[in-house]
């Protein structure tokens, strides 16, 4: 069976980052860094010998010319600049904490449970820019 595998740069500040992350390495898809502002995420992402980058207006360029095929924004609450996400040949991807369109923004868990929701799911959706 031939496995097909890609490369990625993930961006996050939370352990849902490093739960994806783990995922993504243990799959065999190559991580070439890890985008974040959280200590302890980057403490994670150094032990596994992954390049860390905090967030902020040059990123594009710290990023450098290997070419990559996806851009991973998990749980991820700020708007990723268009030149970061124009970097990744097939796309941006982002992780919602809920069904879109019906629990979009933040907190999208807590309203599903207010609401009495007897289920409730996550969304992982392109990003085109903008807000979404």
């Amino acid at each position: 069976m031939t496995t097909h595998t890609f490369s990625c740069h993930v961006i996050g500040n939370g352990t849902l980052l490093v739960q994806c992350t783990e995922r993504l390495l243990g799959d065999g898809h190559r991580v070439l860094s890890v985008i974040t502002e959280n200590a302890e995420v980057a403490a994670w992402a150094e032990s596994r010998e992954l390049p860390v980058h905090a967030p902020g207006k040059d990123l594009a360029a710290r990023l450098g010319t290997e070419s990559f095929d996806w851009l991973f924004s998990i749980a991820y609450l700020k708007v990723i600049p268009d030149d970061v996400i124009g970097l990744a040949s097939k796309g941006a991807v982002n992780f919602h904490d809920g069904p879109l369109p019906r629990y979009a923004g933040l907190n999208a868990p807590v309203w599903a449970i207010a609401a009495g929701e007897r289920t409730h799911g996550v969304s992982w959706h392109l990003i085109e820019g903008g807000i979404d």
